[in-house]
């Protein structure tokens, strides 16, 4: 590749700072057009140090907006150039290397106030300016943070310097892109490249990249959606006759991982997916992506040369007269950043809302384990539950109260006059020693995969005054068995702890054994799986899933099975998959101008009323048993989903009553549901 090699006060700003920009349509000018945009394709040096296209770019020609302090020390907002940082040069370095062909992928996470949508946003303008015939694609999860990055990459390219600056042949993002061309003499358009916003929705459009031909690719905010469905999707449109036409890029901030776990898995594993990895710096083997703490952020920097920066930070010799001591670098004050960083933490640890000191530590974190963690405390609609549980009683449906039995080998079941527990938390008075409830009976001979179970026992031994409580959650999957209706959704459950756990633990079997159903199990309290082993029913029993290595990569529990609850990243997994079971939409209630009047969201689909009291005041330090077995059970499903398919696709006619209302305006219901399982089949290949 030829060389450039080059001076700090030849440099785009130096001319610029300095006025001596030729006049546009002389030699002179002609011959800088053509410099700066060779020096921003092939990057350049300065006294052998060599500067990436992109970052030459990003400091010579791209446009932000800056925080300065005017003449009276008032904070204004000023358009400048970016400023020269550690934080672009760390992100160059990496970039660099994932450039070596075969090319990888660039994955970061960091703390605020690094400046990743602005890298993002030059990356992209950089890409589509520079390169011909190219479609340059942003995925995110939502639309706030795609409005954001739409907004940088319309200023940077509308402040660019007329020079280099590729006209925009649309005002406006129709169809969620813009095109970058000229128009010919004859009035057509001649498109340069494209600029293409994709919307993932949380994840559940996962084709949303997909049939483009990307020159490059950022996925923003990895860790508020999952993503990799998304990303293997768009991931062949990638790739070219030499390989990947360039380097796909992710990013995620602190603060923002609710639904971390595919980051989590690209991050940590960087080279399974073709990303570039480096060596963890916390004393910990293995590969991560790029990392950039909270000591990046941007008050706790001071401002040295080049120079010094790479003298002090990469060890790298410098001669004395090099111009990279002429230039400006914004440097982080690591141990003023520190010292910040542990103050504001200490002024917070106290505060009865934990979650205030969470998100300090997120926002600034100091490992990258700090980076990953989760703020939520109830994350779940409680006025949707509310509401769900509220017609239930107002319906009194209770479920069937029974016992379970064995004869003859088979499990038959006959009415209990137990009742059962009606009330969370429980009372001291409320009895125990509770029956299993039907929602609806088992089909006869049931087919392997119709039914899964979610199993959380308890310790054992009997103790008059614990809360904890054993429960059991039968799950009936997808399916188009003749006759049968009803699919996803929970459609039994026990939840007890009698004077003998073996009675339990009878009945937990038997619930199981009745609907044939494949059982995952927490495994923390192993007694109940010795039990099914004992009892030569450990066919029932999911061994430990692979897809646990997925959540949490670096586990190092291995039991045969059943899966451990121990891990936040693998009870947050948990949760997001019961969030998502529950705010899927099943039913859309439309007027005849095609008007959407009502919706009917999953939580209808929940028939246990202290199941829903479990979800309304859900907090990390509440012990909600129910909840636990609830997404075990639609964490199974999930796994069997991808490897046995939908046992059905019939429409559930009960869900469309859901949404029915009396009045003589014409209303139409489109059923949606499956869009949790669409999404879900994704998960766990």
């Amino acid at each position: 590749m030829k060389r450039l090699d080059t001076t700090y006060d030849d440099w785009f700003i130096s001319l610029e700072r300095e006025g001596r920009i030729p006049p546009e349509g002389t030699e002179e000018y002609d011959a800088l057009v053509v410099q700066e945009v060779e020096r921003c394709m092939l990057g350049v040096y300065i006294d052998d140090v060599y500067i990436h296209g992109w970052y030459y770019w990003h400091a010579n020609h791209w446009w932000i907006r800056i925080d300065i302090e005017d003449e009276n020390g008032v904070e204004i907002r000023e358009e400048l150039h970016p400023e020269i940082r550690d934080n672009e040069w760390e992100r160059m370095v990496h970039l660099i290397n994932c450039s070596e062909k075969p090319r990888k992928g660039y994955i970061e996470v960091g703390g605020r106030q690094g400046g990743k949508s602005e890298m993002e946003a030059s990356y992209l303008g950089w890409n589509s300016v520079l390169f011909k015939h190219t479609q340059n694609i942003i995925i995110g999860g939502n639309d706030g943070d795609l409005n954001l990055l739409k907004d940088k990459v319309d200023f940077g390219l509308r402040k660019l310097w007329k020079g280099i600056a590729i006209p925009r042949l649309d005002k406006s993002w129709k169809m969620s892109q813009i095109r970058l061309g000229y128009k010919t003499p004859d009035g057509e358009n001649e498109v340069w490249s494209y600029i293409m916003i994709r919307n993932a929705r949380d994840g559940i459009n996962t084709e949303t990249g997909a049939g483009t031909t990307a020159k490059s690719l950022i996925m923003d905010e990895i860790g508020k959606y999952l993503f990799g469905a998304t990303y293997q999707a768009v991931e062949p449109a990638f790739k070219g006759k030499f390989g990947w036409r360039g380097v796909p890029m992710m990013v995620g901030t602190g603060g923002a991982f609710d639904n971390g776990a595919d980051a989590e898995n690209f991050f940590f594993n960087p080279a399974s997916h073709n990303f570039l990895g480096i060596p963890r710096k916390d004393g910990v083997e293995g590969k991560t992506g790029l990392f950039l703490s909270g000591l990046y952020r941007q008050d706790c920097k001071t401002e040295i040369t080049i120079g010094h920066y790479l003298m002090q930070e990469h060890n790298i010799e410098v001669k004395p007269d090099s111009d990279l001591f002429k230039i400006k670098m914004w440097v982080s004050d690591k141990e003023l950043a520190l010292q910040t960083i542990e103050a504001e933490r200490e002024a917070l640890k106290n505060n009865p809302d934990r979650t205030l000191y969470l998100k300090k530590v997120m926002y600034y974190p100091l490992t990258v384990d700090e980076c990953f963690l989760s703020s939520q405390e109830n994350m779940f609609d409680v006025q949707s539950a509310k509401r769900q549980k509220e017609k239930l009683i107002l319906a009194k449906k209770t479920g069937t109260a029974v016992d379970l039995f064995l004869d003859e080998g088979t499990v038959k079941h006959k009415f209990s006059d137990k009742l059962p527990i009606s009330n969370f938390p429980l009372k001291p008075s409320d009895s125990k020693d509770a029956p299993v409830i039907i929602y609806e009976f088992p089909i006869e001979n049931p087919p392997y995969g119709l039914y899964v179970a979610g199993v959380d026992p308890y310790r054992q031994g009997k103790s008059e005054y614990s809360s904890s409580l054993g429960s059991v959650y039968i799950y009936k999957r997808m399916h188009s068995l003749m006759g049968e209706k009803y699919q996803d959704m929970f459609v039994a459950s026990y939840t007890a702890r009698p004077d003998r756990k073996s009675v339990w633990e009878e009945q937990a079997r038997y619930l199981i054994k009745y609907y044939n159903a494949r059982a995952l199990v927490e495994n923390d309290e192993i007694s109940f799986i010795d039990y099914m082993v004992s009892k030569n029913d450990s066919h029932y029993l999911e061994k430990q899933p692979q897809w646990l290595r997925e959540v949490v990569p670096n586990t190092t529990v291995n039991r045969d099975f059943g899966i451990h609850r121990s891990a936040e990243k693998i009870r947050t997994h948990l949760h997001n998959l019961m969030k998502e079971y529950l705010e899927e939409q099943i039913v859309i209630e439309k007027d005849e101008d095609d008007k959407i009047l009502n919706e009917v969201l999953g939580v209808n689909r929940i028939l246990d009323p202290v199941l829903l009291e479990e979800i309304i005041q859900y907090h990390d330090d509440l012990n909600t048993d129910r909840l636990v077995a609830a997404e075990l059970a639609i964490a199974q499903a999930v796994k069997m989903d991808p490897i046995m398919g939908a046992i059905g696709e019939k429409k559930d006619p009960r869900l469309e009553s859901l949404g029915k209302r009396h009045n003589k305006q014409k209303r139409t219901f489109v059923n949606v549901g499956g869009g949790f399982s669409k999404k879900r089949k994704k998960l766990f290949k």
